[in-house]
C-alpha cells in the first residue's frame, strides 16, 4: 500500500489551472483559514464587540492613541458604557449636515485632518485644529475623496480630475500661496484615462493613479524639485480605498483584480507572478455581483502580515512572510458588513453600522456567532496521470476536530465520499477507513464549532491499480 502526505499550504487558493492540474501546495478553496508561518493552515482570528457608539457618527481611525470618529449632529455622548479612553468623537459644527462616509484622516501639525462627505455628496475638508469652523474656506482647495499626506504637504485631486493639488509646506490650510502650493499637471502627462482616481505613496514617492494608468512623481516640500519620475500603463484603480502602502510596495484593486505598483515599475507589464494573479477569477465575479454602493476598502495589517480587501463582509487576505516564504490568498466571510478599519496599537478595529468590534486572536467565534472553516485541495493524480487510485483511507495533524471527505471525479463537484469526523492527531490510532477510486483524488476538510482550529498534515492511503 503506498501513501502520500500534504503537509504544505504555502500558496493558499490559487485559481490559474484547472483543478485537475493544479499542485498539491495550491488550494483550491480556503475559506475563514490563512497560512501560518509554519505553513499550516489556521481558523482565522473572530471578532469580539468593543463598542456601541450613539447613532449619528462616521469613520473609524487611528490617531493620538484613539480611535477616531466624526459626528457633525450630535454633541459629544456620555452615555453610559461609552469608553472616551478609547473612542475620542469629533464634532463638525460647520452646519453641512449629516456625515455620510469618512474618505481620509492623517494627523498634521498635530491635529487631524478629514475628508468629510455628507449626505447630499457633498465632499469637504476639515482642519480639527480647535476653531468652531473646521472646513477649509481656501478656495483652490480641491475637497475630493482623494488625499494623501507627503513632503509636509497635502495632496489632493482636483475636482476634474486632471491635476493633483497640493497644498503649502506645513500649512493644510492654505492652497493658493506661490511658489509654495500648487499642482501636479497629472491629466496632460497621462496617456491613457486623464482622471486621477486615486493617490498612494511609493517609498518616497507619490503615485497619482488613474483607471487604466498610474504616473509616479517626486515630490518636494519645495514645488520646484517636483518632477514626474515614471509613468506605468496599463495598470491603475478606480477604487481609491483599496491603495495600500505594504513592505515597501503598493497594492490595490484594479479592474482585473489585485496588482502592485512595485512590480509594475520594474516590469512595465502584467506577468503571471503579479500579487493577485491566483485570485482573479474570483475577484472578477465578486466585482461584477457585489450589490450597488458597495465600497471597497482595504488595509495592511502589519500584526499578521496580510493586506486585506473587505467588499462588505466578504474579504480577500494576502498572507505573506519573506522569511518563510508565504504569498497564499484566502477568503473570509464574516457576520457584519465592514465599514471602516483601524489598526491602534497591537490591535485591528473593525466597525459596522454604531458597532466596533476587534478582531480577537483569542476568539473563535464571530460575537457568538460560528463561522464555517473551508479547506478545499486540488485533484492530483500522485504523479501518475490516468492511472487509477483505490483510496483505502487517510490520517490527519489537526488542532481541534473537523470533517473531511476525499472526492474522486473532477467531473461531479458532488462526488466526495461521507464526511469523517477527526480530531487531533490520528496517526497513533491507525488509518481511518475511506474509500473510494478514481484517476484523480481530491481532499476537503471543513471545521464549524466555537473551538480553535488547524490542519497541520493530511496523509493518503492507496493502491495504484495501473491505467484505467
Amino acid at each position: 500500500m503506498a501513501k502520500i502526505t500534504f503537509d504544505r499550504f504555502d500558496l493558499g487558493i490559487d485559481l490559474r489551472k484547472s483543478a485537475s492540474v493544479s499542485d498539491a501546495n495550491r488550494l483550491r478553496e480556503m475559506k475563514n483559514a490563512y497560512v501560518t508561518t509554519g505553513l499550516a493552515t489556521a481558523k482565522r482570528p473572530g471578532l469580539t464587540k468593543v463598542a456601541t457608539l450613539p447613532s449619528g457618527s462616521k469613520g473609524l481611525f487611528s490617531a493620538f492613541g484613539k480611535l477616531q470618529v466624526f459626528s457633525s449632529t450630535l454633541p459629544h455622548p456620555t452615555l453610559p458604557g461609552y469608553d472616551t479612553s478609547l473612542i475620542n468623537w469629533n464634532e463638525l459644527q460647520d452646519g453641512l449636515g449629516a456625515v455620510k462616509d469618512v474618505w481620509f484622516c492623517d494627523t498634521f501639525n498635530g491635529y487631524l485632518y478629514v475628508a468629510i462627505e455628507y449626505a447630499d455628496g457633498t465632499i469637504k475638508h476639515h482642519y480639527l485644529n480647535g476653531g468652531l469652523k473646521t472646513a477649509i474656506s481656501d478656495s483652490n482647495c480641491p475637497h475630493t475623496k482623494a488625499v494623501v499626506k507627503a513632503a509636509s504637504k497635502i495632496f489632493a485631486v482636483s475636482s476634474d480630475g486632471q491635476t493633483v493639488r497640493y497644498s503649502a509646506t506645513g500649512k493644510c490650510t492654505d492652497w493658493t500661496t506661490a511658489e509654495d502650493a500648487g499642482f501636479l499637471p497629472t491629466g496632460l502627462n497621462a496617456r491613457g484615462d486623464r482622471e486621477t482616481n486615486a493617490l498612494a505613496l511609493y517609498r518616497t514617492y507619490l503615485v497619482a493613479l488613474s483607471r487604466d494608468g498610474a504616473q509616479v512623481w517626486t515630490v518636494n516640500a519645495d514645488p520646484s524639485a517636483m518632477s514626474l519620475s515614471d509613468r506605468v500603463d496599463n495598470v491603475g484603480t478606480a477604487y481609491p480605498r483599496t491603495v495600500v502602502g505594504v513592505s515597501g510596495e503598493t497594492y490595490f484593486l484594479s479592474d482585473y483584480g489585485f496588482r502592485s505598483i512595485a512590480q509594475q515599475v520594474y516590469l512595465d507589464s502584467l506577468t503571471d507572478v503579479d500579487v493577485g494573479s491566483p485570485i482573479d477569477s474570483l475577484v472578477r465575479q465578486t466585482l461584477r455581483t457585489m450589490p450597488a454602493g458597495t465600497v471597497p476598502r482595504a488595509f495592511y495589517f502589519y500584526g499578521t502580515g496580510q493586506y486585506v480587501c473587505c467588499f462588505g463582509n466578504h474579504l480577500y487576505v494576502y498572507s505573506q512572510s519573506k522569511t518563510s516564504k508565504i504569498a497564499a490568498w484566502s477568503e473570509y466571510f464574516l457576520s457584519i458588513e465592514v465599514e471602516a478599519v483601524a489598526q491602534l496599537g497591537q490591535t485591528l478595529y473593525l466597525r459596522s453600522g454604531d458597532t466596533v468590534y476587534k478582531l480577537d486572536d483569542e476568539a473563535t467565534t464571530d460575537d457568538g456567532e460560528q463561522f464555517e472553516v473551508l479547506i478545499t485541495l486540488p485533484y492530483l493524480n500522485f504523479k501518475r496521470p490516468g492511472s487509477l487510485k483505490h483510496i483505502y483511507g487517510l490520517d490527519a495533524v489537526v488542532d481541534g476536530s473537523c470533517e473531511i471527505s476525499v472526492g474522486w471525479d473532477p467531473r461531479d463537484p458532488s462526488a466526495y465520499t461521507p464526511e469523517v469526523k477527526v480530531s487531533g492527531n490520528t496517526r497513533p490510532g491507525g488509518m481511518i477507513p475511506v474509500e473510494c477510486s478514481g484517476t484523480d483524488i481530491s481532499i476537503r476538510v471543513r471545521n464549524f464549532d466555537d473551538k480553535p482550529f488547524q490542519l497541520n498534515a493530511l496523509t493518503l492511503y492507496y493502491e495504484d491499480e495501473g491505467e484505467v
